[in-house]
Protein backbone atom coordinates (compact mmCIF):
# COMPACT_ATOMS: atom_id res chain seq x y z
CA UNK A 1 0.00 0.00 0.00
CA UNK A 2 1.47 3.42 -0.91
CA UNK A 3 1.43 5.81 1.63
CA UNK A 4 -0.64 8.18 0.10
CA UNK A 5 -3.33 5.36 -0.22
CA UNK A 6 -2.77 5.25 3.59
CA UNK A 7 -3.43 8.70 4.28
CA UNK A 8 -6.42 9.04 2.20
CA UNK A 9 -9.71 10.06 4.05
CA UNK A 10 -13.51 10.43 2.69
CA UNK A 11 -15.50 13.28 3.42
CA UNK A 12 -17.41 10.74 5.33
CA UNK A 13 -14.52 9.70 7.87
CA UNK A 14 -13.07 13.21 7.91
CA UNK A 15 -16.60 14.59 9.14
CA UNK A 16 -17.08 12.00 11.87
CA UNK A 17 -13.65 13.17 13.28
CA UNK A 18 -14.70 16.41 13.15
CA UNK A 19 -17.99 16.22 14.76
CA UNK A 20 -16.12 14.41 17.55
CA UNK A 21 -13.86 16.72 17.54
CA UNK A 22 -16.06 19.95 17.79
CA UNK A 23 -18.23 18.04 20.06
CA UNK A 24 -15.23 18.27 22.64
CA UNK A 25 -13.67 20.91 21.83
CA UNK A 26 -16.24 23.67 20.23
CA UNK A 27 -15.52 26.05 17.40
CA UNK A 28 -13.21 28.28 19.05
CA UNK A 29 -11.35 25.37 21.16
CA UNK A 30 -10.67 23.75 17.64
CA UNK A 31 -7.65 25.09 16.54
CA UNK A 32 -6.07 24.18 12.91
CA UNK A 33 -3.89 22.24 14.49
CA UNK A 34 -6.21 20.19 16.63
CA UNK A 35 -7.86 19.84 13.42
CA UNK A 36 -5.33 18.36 11.12
CA UNK A 37 -4.39 16.15 14.55
CA UNK A 38 -7.93 14.80 14.85
CA UNK A 39 -8.17 14.51 10.77
CA UNK A 40 -4.80 12.95 10.14
CA UNK A 41 -4.66 15.70 7.32
CA UNK A 42 -2.96 18.58 6.55
CA UNK A 43 -3.79 21.81 6.09
CA UNK A 44 -4.02 21.41 1.79
CA UNK A 45 -5.64 18.30 2.53
CA UNK A 46 -8.24 19.94 4.99
CA UNK A 47 -8.97 22.93 2.50
CA UNK A 48 -8.94 20.46 -0.71
CA UNK A 49 -12.32 19.04 1.39
CA UNK A 50 -13.79 22.02 2.62
CA UNK A 51 -12.77 25.18 0.60
CA UNK A 52 -14.65 27.16 3.07
CA UNK A 53 -12.34 26.06 5.97
CA UNK A 54 -13.61 25.89 9.10
CA UNK A 55 -17.06 27.16 8.79
CA UNK A 56 -17.78 24.59 6.04
CA UNK A 57 -16.41 21.61 8.54
CA UNK A 58 -19.00 23.09 11.16
CA UNK A 59 -21.45 23.02 8.30
CA UNK A 60 -20.88 19.58 7.66
CA UNK A 61 -20.90 18.77 11.03
CA UNK A 62 -24.29 20.13 11.73
CA UNK A 63 -25.42 18.05 8.96
CA UNK A 64 -23.94 15.08 9.59
CA UNK A 65 -25.13 15.33 13.35
CA UNK A 66 -28.64 15.88 12.38
CA UNK A 67 -28.63 13.04 9.95
CA UNK A 68 -28.25 10.90 12.80
CA UNK A 69 -30.88 12.60 14.62
CA UNK A 70 -33.36 12.21 11.95
CA UNK A 71 -32.35 8.80 11.54
CA UNK A 72 -31.89 7.96 15.12
CA UNK A 73 -34.76 9.73 16.82
CA UNK A 74 -36.54 11.90 14.81
CA UNK A 75 -37.73 8.63 12.59
CA UNK A 76 -38.52 6.59 15.53
CA UNK A 77 -40.68 9.13 16.93
CA UNK A 78 -42.71 9.35 14.37
CA UNK A 79 -43.16 5.56 13.41
CA UNK A 80 -45.91 3.30 14.63
CA UNK A 81 -46.29 1.95 17.85
CA UNK A 82 -47.07 2.99 21.84
CA UNK A 83 -46.17 6.42 22.69
CA UNK A 84 -44.51 4.75 25.37
CA UNK A 85 -42.29 2.62 23.58
CA UNK A 86 -41.61 5.25 20.70
CA UNK A 87 -40.58 7.39 23.67
CA UNK A 88 -38.23 5.28 25.70
CA UNK A 89 -36.85 4.42 22.84
CA UNK A 90 -36.05 7.99 22.13
CA UNK A 91 -34.90 8.15 25.52
CA UNK A 92 -32.88 5.23 25.03
CA UNK A 93 -30.95 6.45 22.14
CA UNK A 94 -30.35 9.93 24.04
CA UNK A 95 -28.61 7.99 26.57
CA UNK A 96 -26.27 6.41 24.45
CA UNK A 97 -25.45 9.57 22.28
CA UNK A 98 -24.26 11.02 25.53
CA UNK A 99 -22.75 7.84 26.62
CA UNK A 100 -25.24 8.01 30.08
CA UNK A 101 -23.83 11.86 30.75
CA UNK A 102 -20.46 11.77 29.63
CA UNK A 103 -20.42 12.93 26.04
CA UNK A 104 -21.17 17.09 25.18
CA UNK A 105 -23.98 17.99 23.19
CA UNK A 106 -22.55 19.86 19.51
CA UNK A 107 -25.55 21.92 20.01
CA UNK A 108 -24.33 23.05 23.07
CA UNK A 109 -20.73 22.97 22.11
CA UNK A 110 -21.19 24.68 19.40
CA UNK A 111 -23.35 27.41 20.52
CA UNK A 112 -21.31 29.14 23.00
CA UNK A 113 -19.22 29.96 20.03
CA UNK A 114 -19.68 33.44 19.13
CA UNK A 115 -17.67 32.92 15.95
CA UNK A 116 -19.83 30.29 14.12
CA UNK A 117 -21.10 31.84 10.88
CA UNK A 118 -24.91 31.82 10.70
CA UNK A 119 -25.16 29.67 8.60
CA UNK A 120 -23.85 27.25 10.44
CA UNK A 121 -25.67 28.57 13.54
CA UNK A 122 -28.78 27.67 11.49
CA UNK A 123 -28.13 24.14 10.76
CA UNK A 124 -26.74 24.14 14.70
CA UNK A 125 -30.18 25.30 15.64
CA UNK A 126 -32.17 23.34 13.26
CA UNK A 127 -31.00 20.09 15.28
CA UNK A 128 -33.06 20.62 18.69
CA UNK A 129 -35.62 22.41 16.87
CA UNK A 130 -36.73 19.71 14.51
CA UNK A 131 -36.30 17.21 17.76
CA UNK A 132 -38.72 19.53 19.92
CA UNK A 133 -41.25 19.66 16.20
CA UNK A 134 -41.18 15.58 16.17
CA UNK A 135 -41.33 15.09 19.71
CA UNK A 136 -44.31 17.25 20.04
CA UNK A 137 -45.90 15.86 16.64
CA UNK A 138 -45.80 12.39 18.97
CA UNK A 139 -47.48 13.94 21.47
CA UNK A 140 -49.99 15.47 19.34
CA UNK A 141 -50.71 12.14 17.37
CA UNK A 142 -51.34 10.69 20.71
CA UNK A 143 -54.00 13.04 21.77
CA UNK A 144 -51.58 15.73 23.56
CA UNK A 145 -53.23 19.74 22.64
CA UNK A 146 -50.73 21.19 20.61
CA UNK A 147 -49.91 23.90 22.93
CA UNK A 148 -49.35 21.31 25.78
CA UNK A 149 -47.51 18.80 23.80
CA UNK A 150 -45.35 21.65 22.01
CA UNK A 151 -44.39 22.89 26.25
CA UNK A 152 -43.52 19.41 27.04
CA UNK A 153 -41.26 18.56 24.15
CA UNK A 154 -39.84 21.53 25.11
CA UNK A 155 -39.71 20.91 28.82
CA UNK A 156 -38.20 17.88 27.86
CA UNK A 157 -35.37 18.75 25.90
CA UNK A 158 -34.30 21.37 28.48
CA UNK A 159 -34.42 18.48 31.05
CA UNK A 160 -32.07 16.17 28.99
CA UNK A 161 -30.06 19.36 27.88
CA UNK A 162 -29.74 20.65 31.47
CA UNK A 163 -29.57 16.62 33.10
CA UNK A 164 -26.47 16.39 30.19
CA UNK A 165 -24.53 19.36 31.28
CA UNK A 166 -24.78 19.11 35.69
CA UNK A 167 -23.79 15.48 34.91
CA UNK A 168 -20.54 16.06 32.79
CA UNK A 169 -19.77 18.98 35.30
CA UNK A 170 -20.14 16.77 38.40
CA UNK A 171 -19.00 13.88 36.53
CA UNK A 172 -22.28 12.01 38.29
CA UNK A 173 -24.40 9.88 35.36
CA UNK A 174 -26.85 9.43 37.63
CA UNK A 175 -27.96 13.08 36.95
CA UNK A 176 -28.49 12.29 33.75
CA UNK A 177 -30.26 9.06 33.81
CA UNK A 178 -32.60 11.18 36.31
CA UNK A 179 -33.28 13.75 34.05
CA UNK A 180 -34.36 11.23 31.48
CA UNK A 181 -36.24 9.95 33.61
CA UNK A 182 -37.92 13.63 34.33
CA UNK A 183 -38.63 14.02 30.69
CA UNK A 184 -40.29 10.61 30.65
CA UNK A 185 -42.70 11.34 32.87
CA UNK A 186 -43.33 15.14 31.76
CA UNK A 187 -43.83 13.50 28.33
CA UNK A 188 -46.18 10.82 29.00
CA UNK A 189 -47.88 12.66 32.19
CA UNK A 190 -52.02 11.40 31.48
CA UNK A 191 -51.55 9.44 28.80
Amino acid sequence: MTAAAKTSHSRDEIVRKLFDLFRHRGFEGAALSDISEATGLGRSSLYYHFPGGKDEMVAAVADFAHGQIEANILAPLAGEGPLADRIGAMLETTRDMYDCGREPCLVASLMVSPGLAPDSAGKVQAILRDWIAALAAALEGAGIPASEAHRRATAAIVAIQGGLLVARASADSAVFANALETARQDLLAGT
